[in-house]
């Protein structure tokens, strides 16, 4: 079913808009007209209707959601694919805990109407996207192409929820899947138009940069976010970090990791865990994205650049010495 109504989103990259304003977070939108945002509830529109006459009513909510649902009359195939997609019990549970957690948007289109005036600030040509919401199977939290934002709401039904412990999700995954961390990953998805990714085999360190960079384009959109909401790390994290930052740099020197390009040191130290398995179990996961981050913070206050200045360096080397990055010095 998921095949059915995702490839009807045919999204194409948008154009890189050049930022040229000053790096710092603290910055004076009030000449911005603040956007207004409007989530397009397509969950709730679909799963509201009448199953035991679903032709009709997919016809009509079919001109608001062309999106999902397509132009042309839906053929016998099609309505037959929604109505075992409305009916599944897994997903009916899913949409009932959203509209729990969710009874009213307006909170989320606000923060995303100021995230977005700093992006205009930023990248003035930007257009406002069409935005939609939909009950995704706790699958894609964030789809963003072709200036269309959608968005798997159903993946942020808050940590305990009962669902996703239902389906096995990691405790450590789950810690993340609360209401305050949806604008953050919004925000995310949009940088990778903002920012050259690195190749799959680039170096560690090139990841860690470009990782770093997405941290700071977001904080640069969310100026007064939380550190914990911004790395993904919790309060315990964050305290094992500031104390550990030179020992951990120590770590990545003495081990020449910066230069090596494997599948596994990637997976070890930027990819999502439960811990980072050298260091020990009480050590945070991800530490190159931390430690990256900590390098484009220094990077950014040592060479006063602007935010496209910074995030379109691809000489991840030349930043690393620009940085003068050096914990415990």
């Amino acid at each position: 079913m998921k095949r059915f109504h995702i490839a009807r989103l045919l999204f194409f990259p948008l154009i890189l808009l050049v930022g040229c304003q000053n790096n710092s977070f603290k910055v004076d939108v009030s000449e911005v007209a603040l956007p207004q945002m409007n989530i397009k509830d397509y969950g709730t529109a679909l799963f509201s209707l009448d199953r035991s006459n679903l032709n009709e009513g997919l016809s009509g909510i079919q001109e608001d959601y062309t999106l999902f649902l397509g132009t042309e009359s839906l053929s016998n195939e099609q309505v037959i694919q929604l109505s075992q997609y409305v009916n599944d019990p897994f997903l009916i549970d899913l949409y009932n805990s959203y509209k729990i957690e969710f009874t009213n948007l307006k909170p989320i289109e606000g923060a995303m109407s100021r995230a977005f005036r700093y992006l205009l600030y930023y990248y003035p040509n930007t257009k406002v996207p069409e935005v939609f919401s939909y009950i995704s199977g706790v699958q894609e939290p964030i789809v963003f192409r072709d200036n269309v934002l959608v968005l798997g709401l159903d993946n942020y039904l808050g940590s305990e929820s009962e669902v996703y412990a239902r389906l096995g999700v990691p405790r450590y995954k789950m810690s993340t899947m609360n209401r305050e961390y949806i604008v953050r990953d919004i925000i995310s998805a949009l940088s990778f138009d903002k920012i050259p990714a690195p190749n799959s085999d680039g170096t560690l360190l090139e990841h860690m940069i470009f990782e770093g960079k997405k941290l700071f384009f977001i904080k640069s959109m969310i100026p007064d976010i939380e550190d914990s909401v911004l790395m993904k790390f919790s309060e315990r994290q964050l305290s094992w970090y500031s104390s550990k930052e030179e020992d951990l740099w120590k770590h990545y020197i003495e081990n020449e990791l910066l230069f090596k390009s494997d599948f596994e040191s990637l997976k070890k130290y930027i990819n999502e865990a439960p811990f980072t398995s050298v260091l020990g179990n009480d050590s945070p996961p991800r530490t190159g994205i931390w430690l990256g981050y900590r390098i484009i913070l220094s990077y950014a206050k040592s060479q006063k650049l602007f935010l496209n200045e910074i995030l379109q360096n691809e000489n991840a080397q030349e930043i690393l010495n620009q940085s003068k990055y050096r914990p415990g010095r």
